[in-house]
């Protein structure tokens, strides 16, 4: 090969031949290189074409539409291999309602296969952003447009169907679309996507998933318009959208309303072939909601609002729609006339067939009306309804009414009046608006049973705070709200547990700011099943404009039995029994009570909030369980109650006694001290029947007055008319005599205390203190003071030993013991005490002891012993007057009783005694031997005594005197003399006892110048005495002879008689003796005075 690399043998090419190669080669160079460019263009990304979007715009542009591209870029980097970029495009489609479209961004991509066919078609179309605006002219009086929004969207539908046609789409695609309806009421949808597909038969549906501000929701339209049909029809489904999203922004940024509750909708539109408007059926539907109005919470299961668009017709009609909640159930038609007479108010109809009423709040079966009819208008400028007439009947129930509400920026203004009659009262409580006066209707419901609404009237207005919870002002005052109402049958449960009251007839009325609801004829069924009559209540609620804080009052007068009068009152929140701790089971009585309570109207009462107070009357009230330890029967009482105190006055029978009672009953922990102000009218005898025997003590009637104090209670008993005794001190007062005791005892599980014990009468001061067991006997008593008779200063000391007998001890100054010396000188009296049976040890030191006739013993001290059988044993000493010995001992003596006594001052001592006034002097010894307390034996020696102003020697002396005088012998000085005295230098008494007899078997009185003797007996039990005997005058000189053998017999007639002497008879009562002589035996010998002597019989 040459060095040129030409082959051998070739031709030098011509130059011109040459030129066009190279001219050739650098077109080839050119072309591969800008075919390289655009490949390395192209590959970059998408590209922008000059001239492609006003072709775009141009092929676009078709009937009402006008298509507008600011740009357009293909892509050949995309992953389907072409696609075509639109940017900044604007679509308007002309109309009755203009449509506009704008689109930021739309991804077309190219189908090859199309492509390569020589047809530009596009798989799909992808739109970021895109905002569609339809504008909807006329005013408020024309919404909602549903035609002109219908006939857009057709048209919208339309361009669609046409896209899709023409370029084979698929599916178009939107992201982050917006929509908005502009006009009257404007509404802006954002965050938008959704698919839309073309199916056979023209058919374009839609489906969108909205991001709303309230919520997510769902829209699903079909267009669907058949070549061969005649007719377009649209469908839209509507899934969890809510009314605050359809209502603008300013219903969504109210919170508590019910407005964020999803809801349904669904529409059903008919358009001619032309795309014309013909009919249009929209529903609305929303379950389990429930909106607010003021504090009232209205909910419901199922509501539902069927309207009918029809072209040409400028009503709207409602077809059949609802309201459901539980078991209340309105179906309702009516119509909606936009523009209503050339107005921009809306005329509204509403009618209800056999509305069924059931609130879950009314516990009544439901009630079903035969119909409900509204009509009015409605200003949607000033936004105001107006209801002319409104209607409902059920039977002869009927109730008529009219109302306007208006919606304002401060919120809802509303005034409504009504009338009614023959209305059940459960229908009205099925039919009262729970947004109406919420707090008087949850009363009536919860307490109104049953009844009939003979008639009534309500005119009210209710400004926009009745509807706003958080705003204080109630919205109504005065007279801005008025009832008037009158019912038959009532049935109601005024407060707490208190039973249903039945058979009320009366009125209603709610008149400056107060309701008032009065009532008669009521009766109630206690939960004793006896049956309260309640002849007149009054039920008020005060400040009823009140949100909170608002009071009532409840006034009812009740007859009945006790029993079932104490069970009504004993209801919540009452709970006057069970707090006072008194049982309600087994009492018996009639009466009458008036309770009056004012408690806050709330839904649960706590008593502490209640101020209530009742009164009443009650005859022959019976209670068989201790009311403050008491037992009450046959009373007839008052009753006083409030919150803190229960006070039961009146007159009855307490634990058995006639009373008077007066108690005071504190309730809870009020503070209140409990009171017992009790009189009682009893008997000794009665006492003793309840266990309390001071028989020994008190006979008769007593009054006592018990009041309860803090640790027990005080007593006053007035013994006016009661026989007071201590037979153990000979002690008494009579009847009439006033008398007084007072103590306070005190009551422990083991015993009684009785202190500040105090006895006052005439001349009587005891004070003191006792304590007894639980069985009422003495155990123990203190008595500071004891004084029964004036003049008496001892103190008193008893305990009970353990053998069941009473140590006494006595100490003192001073000490009248005549009514001892007369007790034991009674009948029985050698028994000792009958007070203390068992028996008593008494000891005794007393300066001074005053007996009778002025007698007194100084120093005196004594221990006396006696038992069940009587006295057992004695030492008793003293000086009578301060001079004379006095000694008194009873001794034991080989299984008898020695008694020895030793008088110094026999005469003084008697008359300590009272047993004889006469005597002076004389030394006296005492000798008893009792074999037991009914037999005795004994023996009473006096020397050198004398009697003075005695009748009977007075008698024997001016006898004599007369007898001397006769004779001649009598002197002035012995007549002088007569002064019924004389002097004796023995007295001997020898006497038995058998029983209640004492026999003086022989009793012989000696002295120079007087004696004689006695004989008989004395009966003890009846106090009368037989005695009999013989006087001797000169009785040294006569009873010479009777000691002469057989002549003095025959002369004397018996030792001790003399001579002369008289025979006496003493007979009669001991208190008042009768003496008797006998002349004829003082001339008869002795042997023959025994003829002339008083026998005993």
């Amino acid at each position: 090969m040459p060095k040129n690399g030409r082959p051998k043998g070739s031709k030098t090419a011509p130059p011109r031949k040459t030129g066009r190669m190279l001219v050739r080669i650098f077109f080839a160079v050119v072309l591969i290189g800008a075919l390289a460019g655009l490949t390395v263009l192209f590959a970059s990304g998408p590209v922008r074409i000059p001239f492609l979007g006003h072709l775009l715009a141009m092929q676009g542009t078709r009937g009402p539409v006008t298509l507008s591209v600011a740009r357009a870029s293909l892509d050949f980097t995309a992953p389907g291999g072409l696609d075509v970029i639109i940017e900044d495009a604007r679509a308007d489609i002309d109309g009755p309602s203009p449509v506009s479209i704008r689109l930021p961004k739309l991804t077309a991509p190219i189908d090859m296969d199309a492509l390569f066919s020589g047809r530009i078609h596009f798989s799909s179309l992808d739109l970021e952003q895109p905002h569609v605006r339809l504008a909807l002219s006329g005013g408020p009086a024309k919404v909602p447009e549903l035609g002109p929004l219908m006939e857009a969207v057709d048209r919208i539908s339309d361009v669609v169907d046409d896209q899709f046609a023409r370029r084979g789409l698929k599916v178009v695609r939107i992201e982050d679309g917006s929509f908005e309806l502009a006009g009257p009421a404007s509404r802006r949808f954002k965050n938008i996507d959704a698919d839309i597909f073309r199916g056979s038969n023209r058919v374009i549906r839609v489906y969108a998933r909205i991001s709303g501000n309230i919520s997510n929701w769902r829209l699903e339209l079909a267009r669907s318009a058949s070549e061969n049909a005649g007719f377009k029809n649209i469908g839209l489904v509507v899934n969890g959208i809510t009314l605050a999203e359809l209502l603008g922004p300013e219903a969504a940024s109210k919170h508590g309303k019910g407005l964020r509750l999803p809801a349904s909708a669904k529409m059903e539109a008919s358009l001619d072939k032309q795309g014309k408007f013909v009919s249009a059926n929209a529903v609305a539907r929303v379950r389990d909601g429930w909106f607010q109005l003021g504090k009232t919470l209205v909910a419901f299961d199922d509501a539902a609002l069927s309207l009918l668009f029809t072209a040409g017709q400028q009503a709207i009609d409602i077809t059949t729609s609802h309201v459901i909640r539980g078991n209340t159930r309105l179906f309702f038609t009516g119509s909606l006339m936009p523009g209503l007479d050339g107005t921009p108010e809306w005329g509204v109809s509403l009618d209800s067939k056999y509305p069924q009423f059931g609130p879950a709040d009314v516990a009544e079966d439901p009630n079903m009306l035969e119909g409900m009819q509204l009509r009015g208008r409605f200003d949607p400028q000033e936004r105001l309804l107006s209801i002319d007439r409104f209607t409902a009947r059920s039977g002869k129930a009927v109730v008529h009414g009219v109302a306007t509400l208006q919606f304002t920026a401060e919120g809802p203004y509303l005034a409504l009046a009504a009338d009614g009659e023959k209305i059940p009262v459960a229908l009205a409580k099925q039919v009262w608006p729970i947004t109406l006066v919420p707090p008087a209707r949850r009363w009536v419901v919860d307490r109104i049973k049953e009844g009939l609404i003979e008639s009534v009237s309500y005119t009210g207005a209710l400004r926009p705070p009745a509807f706003n919870p958080r705003d204080p002002d109630p919205g109504w005052s005065g007279n801005g709200m008025r009832v008037d109402m009158t019912f038959s049958g009532g049935a109601v449960t005024p407060v707490g547990d208190v039973p249903q009251i039945s058979g009320l007839q009366g009125t209603l009325t709610i008149e400056n700011e107060t309701l008032s609801v009065a009532a008669t004829g009521g009766s109630a069924m206690s939960s004793k099943d006896g049956t309260v009559i309640l002849p007149s209540g009054v039920f008020e609620i005060y400040n009823l404009p009140l949100r909170d804080g608002k009071t009532a009052r409840v006034s009812t007068l009740m007859q009945g039995d006790v029993e079932d009068l104490g069970a009504m009152v004993n209801s919540a929140p009452f709970r006057i029994l069970e707090r006072a701790g008194i049982r309600n089971d087994g009492v018996s009585g009639t009466g009458e009570m008036n309770i009056e309570a004012t408690f806050p109207m709330q839904r649960q009462i706590d008593l502490a909030d209640v101020d209530w107070q009742a009164n009443g009357n009650f005859k022959n009230f019976t209670d068989p369980h201790p009311i403050m330890g008491h037992t009450v029967a046959d009373a007839d009482v008052s009753l006083q109650a409030d919150k803190d105190q229960v006070a039961i006055a009146g007159k009855g029978v307490l634990d058995g006694f006639k009373a008077d009672i007066d108690l005071l009953v504190p309730l809870g922990d009020s503070g209140i001290e409990g009171r017992q102000d009790v009189v009682v009218s009893v008997t000794a005898e009665k006492l003793k029947d309840k266990g309390i025997d001071l028989t020994a003590f008190l006979d008769g009637g007593m009054t006592l007055s018990v009041t309860k104090v803090a640790d027990g209670q005080d007593f006053v008993v007035d013994l006016r008319q009661t026989d007071v005794r201590l037979s153990a001190l000979g002690w008494r007062k009579a009847k009439g005599v006033p008398a007084t005791a007072s103590f306070k005892m005190v009551e422990t599980a083991d015993e009684r205390r009785i202190q500040d014990f105090k006895l006052v009468s005439e001349g009587v001061n005891i004070s003191g203190a006792l304590r007894l067991t639980s069985d009422g006997e003495l155990t123990q008593a203190s008595f500071g003071t004891f004084r029964l008779r004036p003049g008496d200063n001892i103190e008193v000391d008893i305990q009970r030993a353990s053998d069941g007998r009473y140590d006494i001890i006595f100490a003192g100054s001073s000490f009248d013991g005549r009514g001892l010396i007369q007790s034991i000188r009674s009948p029985g009296g050698s028994k000792g005490a009958g007070d203390f049976s068992s028996g008593a040890r008494i000891a005794a030191t007393i300066d001074r002891v005053t007996g009778f006739n002025k007698q007194t013993i100084e120093n005196f001290s004594g221990k006396i012993d006696t038992g069940k059988r009587g006295l057992v044993s004695a030492d008793l000493r003293g000086m009578v007057n301060g001079r004379a010995n006095f000694e008194f001992t009873v001794n034991d003596n080989e299984g008898s009783q020695l008694a020895n006594g030793r008088f110094a001052n026999t005469g003084a001592t008697l008359r300590f005694l009272d047993l004889y006034e006469r005597m002076r002097g004389g030394t006296g010894v005492l000798n008893v031997v009792m074999a037991d307390e009914d037999s005795w034996v004994g023996d009473f020696n006096v020397t050198s005594l004398r009697i003075t102003e005695d009748p009977a020697i007075r008698s024997i002396r001016e006898r004599d005197q007369i007898s001397r005088r006769n004779n001649g012998t009598d002197s002035p000085v012995a007549a002088g003399r007569n002064t019924g005295s004389a002097s004796f230098d023995t007295l001997d008494i020898n006497f038995t006892r058998e029983a209640d007899l004492l026999s003086i078997s022989r009793g012989a009185l000696q002295g120079n110048a007087l004696g004689g003797t006695v004989s008989g007996t004395v009966d003890l039990a009846q106090q009368t005495l037989n005695l009999t005997g013989t006087f001797v005058p000169i009785y040294a000189l006569n009873n010479f002879f009777a000691k002469i053998p057989l002549l003095g017999f025959a002369l004397g007639g018996g030792s001790g008689e003399g001579l002369i002497g008289v025979t006496y008879r003493l007979s009669g009562s001991l208190s008042d003796p009768v003496l008797s002589v006998n002349p004829i035996s003082a001339i008869a010998p002795g042997i023959f005075r025994k003829m002339f002597e008083f026998q005993s019989n």
